[in-house]
């Protein structure tokens, strides 16, 4: 064996990060000398830079989701009425049950491959972003402005090419794994620059600036549809996505593994693909065989978290093209309208998560009458969460619009559901294993999300072709999720957790 097939082996050691990396200090040298285009160089410049960068990654997919189906739309009623010329197609013709139907296939379809793809890339552009964060978001960011770009392609020349192509454009995301990837390496950036202590402000700050795009993003498609035309916010979408990935070039390297020979400058070569394929099968190892990783997952609160995060990974796909068509089907509104309701959960969703949680929690931790452990605490809050999940959907999927509005408010409070189990997850395990389980997390949470697009779109049209109350048939299958998802909460286990146990002993 020769040094580099060494080195290799001892980068690859069972104890080297998967994403995150882990806990490094902030004033460890850069895995890069500092540029002059490096404006951001401390922590908290270079927290700021991820969350504005995950701002603009949900700008870009929220603020085409309205325009992309109303193209769509117009798209499939053209080919069914034979029509090829340019005059406007009156939008009522669109909701026929057959041109509603094949718009939520192509959909579903596609959020199938998109996931397909993300569990294929996961593991191999991880082990590349373990030595070096900024190559793989880059190449994730041209690999989501590929597919995006490709799909408008096929929108704009839909005369010649047949709308379906729109399918390869997930495809395309195998170049650095797209959004899912991007997302990762941001987040894997921030724990590399933060502490434990103050990590989790950061990601509070990150997720209320994805929630403030969700927000923007579609009312603001919706109108300047009405003034101009779809084109101009799908044009925002690629700027967007072309600033997302861009940005990260204000920011040094993060990643501090030492690099060996193969992994530095130079020639591709046999040695560099062996040590690559090394070190690709050792995280497979170390995820799914590792001796210590197993018994973690022997416990029966483990494996009851990770199927929540399998039931609850399709409910946010209630909330995007499918909630479009089914409003506009259902209470004969147009797609821009649609979108508008959308902001309506955004703007609750933002008082949820940057008011009502952290004062519930605070009110829990100093109340003299409620004496929780945080454990305990977190499971509480998840549970609840989980039931509003299910009751929404529900309500959404009701015989009218009052039902519909509430069903969008009580929704809004079930945002919590993943940061908490995620929470809850990570308590149960020691915290050298805490990047493994939250890798199966991940996969599981593929796992739960692959079939649901093709099944939203098979319910959603035997809802229409059954008509009444059969029309919310989707939403109430992904209310049977939230509240099945409830019931496996209660089964966790609520003695102490693995931090709770830590808290404890140091008490003593």
């Amino acid at each position: 064996m020769d040094e580099e097939d060494r080195l290799s082996i001892d980068e690859s050691r069972p104890d080297a990060p998967f994403l995150p990396s882990g806990d490094a200090g902030v004033d460890d040298q850069f895995g890069e000398p500092l540029k002059p285009w490096h404006v951001a160089t401390t922590p908290h410049a270079i927290s700021a830079v991820a969350c504005i960068a995950i701002f603009l990654w949900v700008l870009s997919g929220m603020i085409v989701v309205v325009p992309a189906a109303r193209l769509a739309e117009d798209i499939f009623c053209r080919r069914h009425y034979g029509r090829v010329d340019r005059d406007p197609v009156d939008e009522e013709l669109c909701k026929a049950d057959e041109i509603q139907s094949s718009m939520a296939w192509i959909f579903g379809l596609s959020m199938a491959l998109g996931t397909v793809v993300g569990l294929v890339v996961m593991v191999p552009y991880g082990v590349l972003a373990d030595r070096a964060r900024k190559p793989v978001y880059l190449l994730a960011a041209t690999g989501q402005f590929a597919n995006i770009a490709w799909s408008l392609l096929v929108l704009r020349l839909w005369r010649v090419l047949p709308v379906e192509l729109i399918l390869l454009g997930p495809a395309l995301e195998l170049i650095g794994g797209g959004l899912t990837m991007a997302i990762v390496v941001l987040y894997a950036i921030i724990s590399d620059v933060t502490t434990p202590e103050n990590r989790s402000v950061t990601y509070f700050f990150s997720s209320l600036a994805a929630n403030v795009a969700v927000f923007l993003g579609p009312p603001l498609a919706s109108k300047m549809i009405e003034i101009w035309s779809p084109w101009i916010p799908i044009s925002l979408s690629l700027v967007a996505t072309m600033l997302a990935g861009g940005i990260i070039l204000l920011v040094p390297e993060t990643a501090r593994i030492s690099k060996g020979p193969h992994w530095g400058g130079g020639s591709w070569s046999g040695a560099n693909y062996q040590g690559w394929r090394i070190a690709i099968t050792s995280r497979i190892t170390r995820v799914f065989y590792n001796s210590d990783l197993r018994s973690v997952l022997k416990k029966r609160s483990v494996v009851l978290l990770l199927l929540v995060f399998m039931l609850n990974a399709p409910l946010p796909m209630g909330m995007g093209s499918m909630f479009l068509q089914y409003y506009s089907k259902r209470f004969g509104k147009s797609i821009e309208d649609a979108g508008y309701m959308l902001a309506i959960r955004g703007g609750l969703t933002i008082i949820v998560v940057g008011v009502i949680l952290p004062l519930l929690s605070r009110c829990i931790n100093s109340s003299s009458y409620i004496k929780l452990a945080a454990f305990r605490r977190d499971l509480i809050l998840a549970q609840a969460s989980a039931a509003f999940g299910g009751l929404g959907y529900f309500l959404l999927g009701g015989p009218n619009f009052v039902f519909l509005i509430s069903g969008i408010v009580i929704l809004s409070l079930s945002t919590g559901t993943g940061p908490l189990c995620r929470a809850l997850i990570s308590n149960l395990v020691e915290p050298s294993q805490t990047s493994q389980v939250f890798t199966i997390v991940s996969i599981a949470e593929g796992i739960g999300s692959l079939p649901a697009g093709p099944f939203l779109a098979w319910t959603f049209s035997s809802g229409m072709r059954l008509g009444g109350i059969s029309f919310g048939l989707p939403f109430f299958f992904l209310g049977s999720l939230g509240f099945l998802a409830l019931v496996i909460l209660c089964f966790v286990n609520t003695k102490l957790s693995t931090a709770d146990l830590g808290a404890v002993d140091e008490d003593n």
